[in-house]
């Protein structure tokens, strides 16, 4: 396991908002995040494992959070959910394809996770951690069902059905949003990436961004508007995912990075986000999937 270790460094103040209470770099509770890239299904650039342990995602993430008093742990081993898992925060799940299996592993410190460990993980959440899945966390699942839906599915809220080529995309703001990020940034985002098609949606989540379908390239987009980036609550826990991040390029920008730190800040309870469902008000033809192939 590698460790990416932030040191607290803020001598004079840096400000956080939790709960609409303004923290000073001294009262900020310090965080541990584990997070996980291992690639079972296709293996993207910001998960893949370098040469000192980390990942492209990884280290971006390292540098969102060098002031703001959290550690990163990254780790491709699965064993690691079997120990304790106590020390840390949140975990943020840069995966592929089935998280229980063995096979397709894409180096020697990629392993598997258990039932037993993934288990653990989402009881862990709804006793009150966090979650952030990063893109191809929702072309992740573990091959158990519960009512006909994977279990891992449910708890990440949808799943991945396939994407068109890398393009701008336009992503409309739901407001009123607590996602500072969000605030700045007016009514819509255009940018670059590849863009998931998703389905299987849980009923119970709040859309932050939607993503805008009208004139993308591809047939994954020949629908109407779908949730794009949301929060749900996993019983006292906060689960968040955003289909942001698929190239290393994504992790140069640090404004692209805040995109998904700011989901991480508030998985631990560094400020308060409205989880109130919200899918069938923001996109009521969710449900609508592209014409069959």
């Amino acid at each position: 396991m590698m460790r990416s270790i932030l040191f607290f460094v803020a001598a004079a103040a840096f400000c956080t908002l939790f709960s609409g209470v303004i923290l000073t770099a001294q009262e900020v509770k310090p965080a541990k995040v584990l997070h996980f890239t291992r690639s079972q299904g296709h293996e993207h650039a910001p998960a893949k494992r370098l040469d000192d342990g980390t990942t492209v995602s990884g280290r971006g993430l390292t540098a969102y959070f060098a002031d703001k008093n959290i550690e990163l742990v990254e780790t491709q081993d699965g064993g690691v959910f079997d120990g304790n898992i106590e020390q840390y925060d949140a975990f943020v799940f840069y995966t592929s394809g089935n998280l229980l299996n063995a096979d397709g592993s894409k180096n020697e410190f990629a392993k598997p996770m258990t039932e037993a460990g993934l288990r653990k993980m989402i009881a862990a959440v709804r006793a009150g951690k966090g979650f952030v899945g990063i893109h191809s966390a929702t072309d992740t699942h573990c091959g158990l069902n519960e009512d006909g839906v994977d279990i891992f599915t449910r708890f990440v809220g949808a799943r991945f059905t396939g994407h068109g080529p890398d393009q701008y995309g336009t992503l409309t703001i739901v407001q009123p949003t607590a996602f500072p990020f969000l605030k700045e940034s007016g009514k819509r985002i255009t940018t670059w990436d590849e863009w998931y098609g998703m389905g299987q949606f849980n009923p119970d989540m709040h859309v932050i961004l939607v993503q805008e379908t009208a004139g993308m390239d591809g047939r994954d987009y020949d629908r109407p508007p779908f949730p794009m980036t949301w929060l749900r609550a996993e019983g006292a826990g906060r689960v968040a995912y955003t289909s942001f991040g698929h190239g290393n390029r994504y992790f140069d920008n640090m404004e692209n990075v805040r995109r998904i730190g700011e989901l991480v800040e508030w998985s631990v309870g560094r400020f308060a986000a409205d989880t109130t469902p919200n899918i069938e008000q923001v996109t009521p033809e969710f449900r609508q999937m592209p014409p069959p192939r």
